[in-house]
């Protein structure tokens, strides 16, 4: 029989055979907790690990990181005599790449600055879409739903458009940007001061709408497993499983998605400063 305090009770991880709740579950899954080694890596790499705090999330950006180097090193060198075009992932590659620079970049910031950005934009694509994708393999973990590590991100973007604002327009321009023209004199403060918290905001929603998003089909896919915990029965799994593998594959449109729309307002953000010179 179930325990009437843990409707939702899972058996604990470490095989103890205690109960554990669905938000212990849930927090094991999303949690940035400390990563820790197989016993045979202890002794070597444990003292560097515990030193440098690495955590699940910096473990997986880490990943990202030689993973996207490896991948673009290998099928965006430049191709052998004898071959016209690229074929297979380079071929695939190369149209996101193409797609970022011309659907995201030009179109938001025209061709002077989306020439410009092309190279900041994609990497801020590819690095968000890879630690998206990882995050559904099993035994991984989403760095971007921790909100360090949005929050980091949308710090870069944040400081990326405020400074091409104040190089493009200058100090003096970029106040003057804040006010429309033929504001009255009158309001003019007041239309300063909303448009300075308007810009505060922009890295705070990016955060929020990265991080959120990330970590809330995780939660709902252990959730549909845990119903199976729940009602102990063969009936439930044969419709929680699909149910979950329904919304994985869902994720990883998902994870598409967020990475694009983070790029897409970054590039919209910077173009929006810099509209009057294209």
């Amino acid at each position: 029989m179930l325990n009437a305090q843990l409707p939702f009770a899972f058996l604990a991880a470490s095989g103890t055979g205690e109960e554990e709740g669905i938000a212990e579950v849930v927090m094991h899954h999303i949690a940035n907790s400390p990563v820790h080694l197989p016993a045979w890596l202890e002794p070597y790499l444990g003292d560097l690990f515990h030193t440098l705090h690495i955590t699940k999330a910096v473990m997986m950006m880490l990943i990202a990181s030689t993973l996207l180097i490896v991948v673009m090193g290998v099928f965006l060198r430049r191709p052998k005599l004898g071959y016209s075009a690229p074929r297979g992932m380079a071929n695939a590659l190369e149209a996101m790449v193409v797609f970022v620079r011309d659907e995201v970049a030009i179109s938001n910031m025209g061709k002077k600055w989306g020439r410009r950005f092309t190279p900041f934009l994609l990497t801020l694509f590819f690095f968000i879409l890879t630690c998206n994708m990882l995050g559904l393999v099993p035994g991984g973990f989403t760095a971007t739903s921790n909100l360090n590590v949005t929050g980091t991100l949308a710090l870069m973007s944040f400081f990326t458009f405020l400074v091409t604002g104040i190089y493009a327009l200058g100090p003096v321009g970029y106040v003057k940007h804040m006010v429309p023209q033929g504001t009255p004199l009158v309001i003019a403060p007041v239309v300063v001061i909303l448009e300075v918290i308007s810009t505060l905001v922009r890295p705070a929603a990016l955060m929020i709408r990265l991080g959120a998003n990330m970590t809330a089909g995780h939660i709902v896919i252990l959730i549909i497993l845990g119903f199976i915990f729940l009602f102990q029965s063969v009936l439930v799994s044969a419709i929680s499983v699909p149910l979950a593998v329904a919304i994985t594959l869902l994720e990883l449109i998902v994870a598409l998605i967020q990475a694009y729309v983070f790029t897409l307002l970054t590039a919209l953000y910077v173009g929006l400063l810099v509209a009057d010179e294209h």
